[in-house]
């Protein structure tokens, strides 16, 4: 699937993906909800680092929402 790029590379084409798709809503002056808005901050960091068992578990215990609803809040970081 990665045709040979490195991970570098690959993070650097999403960056740029990235950049395209906000550099688009912001011409059709779109609104885009962060999925990130209002989550913890660590539980973010832990999601984006690849680590989503336990940013759901955190994510659960600081909000008091079952596991499966964390589970859920995570995977849409």
């Amino acid at each position: 699937m990665s045709r040979g790029l490195t991970q570098a590379q690959i993070v650097e084409r999403i960056e740029r993906l990235e950049q395209a798709v906000n550099a688009l809503v912001d011409e059709i002056e779109a609104e885009v909800e962060d999925p990130a808005a209002g989550v913890d901050p660590e539980v973010v960091k832990l999601a984006r680092d690849g680590k989503q068992m336990e940013a759901a578990k955190l994510h659960a215990e600081k909000t008091g929402v079952s596991f499966v609803d964390a589970q859920k809040a995570v995977s849409a970081l």
